[in-house]
């Protein structure tokens, strides 16, 4: 998962690295702390947005989209 700036489109930072499938979805804390990946891989993933670090990896089947909660504190 690579991010860009939006005026350049260059890359920023490292990628998020972990998934080895397709991504099939991805959602941004409120408080840009945090960012969710699903994957074709049957996997979330919960990464610290700042440093790229995987925070957690959760088995799951058929996830398309995330989304957290608005105090960020679920992820549904």
């Amino acid at each position: 998962i690579y991010e860009f700036d939006g005026s350049t489109l260059e890359t920023v930072g490292t990628p998020f690295e972990g998934h080895t499938n397709l991504i099939s979805g991805l959602a941004l804390s409120f408080d840009d702390a945090l960012l969710a990946s699903a994957s074709y891989d049957n996997t979330i993933k919960l990464w610290a947005f700042e440093s790229r670090q995987l925070l957690a990896s959760f088995h799951v089947q058929h996830v398309f989209r995330l989304v957290f909660s608005p105090n960020s504190h679920q992820l549904a």
